[in-house]
C-alpha cells in the first residue's frame, strides 16, 4: 500500500531509486533477510529490485523477484515459444530477473545452453548483470535510447538498431518495456524484433492493454490521457505508464509484417502478452 500511496505523488519510483539518500535506506532492507536466506545474498541491491518495480514494494521483494520469471518461461516453453538452446533477446533487462531462471535453474535436468542477450539503457544494472552472469551464455549491450524514467545520460531519441544480425535469433520478449514505450519507439522495437528473428521465430512483449486492464485499473492506473494511440497515466511523465488498444498493438505488427499476432493471458500474470510470429 505504502509504494500505490508513493505514485500518486510520484508517477515512478524509479526516478527515485537513483538518489543516494534513498538508495541507502533501500540497501537496509537486505540487511537481515540476507542474514537468514542465503539464497537473498546474491540478488541485486534493492534499490534496484525497486527501480524494475519488483512486486511494486519497497521492501521484503526479494521473492517476487526470484520468482518474477517462472509463469513466463513455464508459458513460453510449454507452447514451444523457445527451447533451452534458444538464441534470446531480452530487451529491458534490467537487473536480471528474468535471466537469472535461465542461469541458475534446472528444466527436466537441463540446463540453458543458448545465448542470452540483455538490452537496456541503465548504465549501472548493465553492470551489475555484466558482473553476476557468466559470459559464455549471456551478454549485456547498451541501448542508446533516451528516456524520462531511467538514467541515459547520453541516450537519444533517433531510431534504435539492435546491434544483431538479420534473423539470428529465436525469441525477443520484454517483460515491462512496452509498458512504458509512446508509438515511435514501441513501432522501433517492433521493428527491429522482426529484423533479428529468425522466421517462424517469436516476438512476446508484456503490455498494458486497455481490452485486458490490469488489477491495478481505476485505482492506481487509469490511463487517462491520450498521446497520440497511446494511452498514459501522466501527462507530466507520460512513460510511467503506458496502454494501447489490441487492435492498435496487432495491425501495428502485422504491418511490420508479423503474420500470428495476438493478445494472451498468463496465468499468474497481471498483465497480458502480445505474441507475433515472423
Amino acid at each position: 500500500m505504502m509504494i500505490q500511496w508513493a505514485r500518486k505523488l510520484v508517477p515512478s519510483l524509479a526516478t527515485l531509486s537513483y538518489n543516494p539518500v534513498l538508495k541507502h535506506v533501500l540497501s537496509l532492507g537486505d540487511l537481515m533477510p540476507g542474514l537468514l536466506f542465503k539464497e537473498f545474498r546474491n540478488l541485486p541491491p534493492n534499490y534496484m529490485r525497486v527501480r524494475i518495480g519488483a512486486g511494486s514494494r519497497l521492501f521484503h521483494n526479494q521473492i517476487v523477484y526470484l520468482n518474477a520469471a517462472r509463469n513466463f518461461w513455464y508459458y513460453m516453453m510449454d507452447k514451444g515459444l523457445v527451447g533451452l538452446d534458444s538464441d534470446v533477446v531480452d530487451i529491458g533487462v534490467g537487473c536480471g530477473r528474468y535471466a537469472h531462471h535461465l542461469r541458475d535453474y534446472d528444466f527436466k535436468g537441463e540446463r540453458f545452453s543458448g545465448q542470452y542477450i540483455g538490452i537496456d539503457i541503465d548504465d549501472e544494472m548493465l553492470a551489475w548483470c555484466s558482473e553476476h552472469f557468466d559470459t559464455e551464455r549471456f551478454s549485456f549491450i547498451k541501448s542508446t535510447h533516451s528516456s524520462a524514467t531511467y538514467r541515459n545520460e547520453n541516450g537519444q531519441k533517433a531510431f534504435y538498431s539492435i546491434p544483431l544480425a538479420d534473423e539470428s535469433r529465436d525469441l525477443v520478449f520484454s517483460t515491462s518495456l512496452y509498458t512504458h514505450l509512446l508509438e515511435e519507439e514501441l513501432y522501433n522495437y517492433s521493428a527491429e524484433a522482426f529484423r533479428i528473428l529468425r522466421p517462424g521465430r517469436c516476438m512476446a512483449m508484456y503490455v498494458f492493454c486497455l481490452d485486458f486492464p490490469p488489477p491495478t485499473f481505476m485505482t492506481r492506473h487509469t490511463f487517462a490521457h491520450r498521446i497520440g494511440a497511446a494511452a498514459v497515466e501522466s501527462l507530466v511523465n507520460p512513460e510511467a505508464a503506458v496502454a494501447y488498444d489490441s487492435n492498435y498493438l496487432i495491425e501495428m505488427c502485422r504491418g511490420i509484417g508479423f503474420t500470428d499476432v495476438s493478445i494472451k493471458t498468463v496465468k499468474g500474470e497481471a498483465q497480458p502478452l502480445l505474441l507475433a510470429r515472423k
